[in-house]
């Protein structure tokens, strides 16, 4: 599926995120107290799944997967974008292959490359194409959001639930073609305002020494950055509060998060200071879809 890459390029994903981070809004964050265990998820939004059809056997299966495509006519530019990225996410890549444009085939000269291309690019569970803007020329730029099973790991990075794409369709041959990568792409990441709530309900859990309530709060088993931080809710009771995120560019040690996700990290990772009774530290979190999970943590500065 020609979008973004399951195991992306870190450069690449950093210019994807660097677009698609929300500004960090300084007065959003709110002194929280916890005293004991207690719930608190993030609340979740779903994708409208639109215009998907029913999956495929993927093209390089079929007989004949090494020969080129057919052309594949469609009867506008939001048309041929939203056949192109159907065929894709349903594995119908000999259909995407035959709405390239001429330098989408020039750079996959037979459907066995483009199809190769492709074995590294993100899922997509769903399509949905909005406005077509002409540009001139023949050609027309479309606006889709895909949607992708979210992921946060040492091997993928981050991969976004929902992207947000311009791709551009020209007239040629009489028909409309599609080119091979889209013009932009932003990612969709929650609110850094939602921050703050992950982080309260995994503490609330550190309180009450419920290791395995607060590791379903967390993007996977391991957490990064000292060991030792996360047992101290549990040996510090009394008051413990969580105030307002910030950029990752204001880790004291990022170099566990950076050597785990690459160095785009520090543009969608936040950290989020809490305070105990006698203890200071910061949580690392991290976008998983529509909510932030926690990667890890922090110590504060003696400054």
């Amino acid at each position: 599926m020609p979008v973004i890459a399951a195991r992306p390029d870190r450069r690449r994903l950093l210019r994807l995120v660097g677009v698609g981070v929300v500004g960090i809004a300084v007065g959003v964050g709110a002194t929280l107290a916890l005293h004991g265990p207690g719930g608190g998820g993030d609340r979740g939004a779903s994708v409208q799944r639109l215009d998907l059809p029913a999956a495929a056997a993927p093209a390089a299966s079929r007989p004949g997967a090494g020969a080129p495509a057919a052309a594949v006519r469609a009867g506008s530019a939001r048309a041929a974008v939203r056949r192109f990225l159907q065929a894709g996410a349903a594995g119908d890549l000999d259909v995407a292959y035959g709405l390239l444009d001429r330098a989408g085939h020039t750079r996959y000269p037979t459907l066995a490359r483009f199809t190769r291309a492709q074995a590294d690019r993100a899922a997509v569970t769903a399509v949905r194409v909005g406005a077509e803007r002409r540009a001139g020329d023949g050609r027309a730029e479309v606006t889709v959001t895909l949607a992708h099973p979210p992921a946060i790991d040492p091997f993928a990075g981050l991969v976004p639930g929902r992207t947000v794409e311009v791709w551009r369709a020209s007239r040629q041959d009489g028909r409309w073609r599609v080119a091979a990568e889209p013009v932009s792409v932003r990612a969709e990441l929650p609110g850094d305002g939602r921050a703050p709530e992950a982080v309260t309900a995994w503490v609330q859990r550190l309180l009450g020494c419920d290791r395995q309530g607060a590791a379903a709060l967390q993007a996977g088993a391991e957490l990064y950055g000292p060991a030792d931080l996360a047992g101290l809710p549990c040996r510090e009771r009394g008051r413990w509060t969580v105030a307002a995120p910030q950029g990752f560019d204001a880790a004291v040690e990022p170099e566990a998060f950076v050597a785990a996700f690459g160095p785009e990290v520090g543009s969608w990772a936040r950290l989020v200071p809490v305070q105990g009774p006698g203890t200071r530290f910061s949580v690392v979190v991290g976008p998983l879809g529509d909510a932030w999970r926690v990667l890890g943590t922090d110590p504060v500065s003696a400054r």
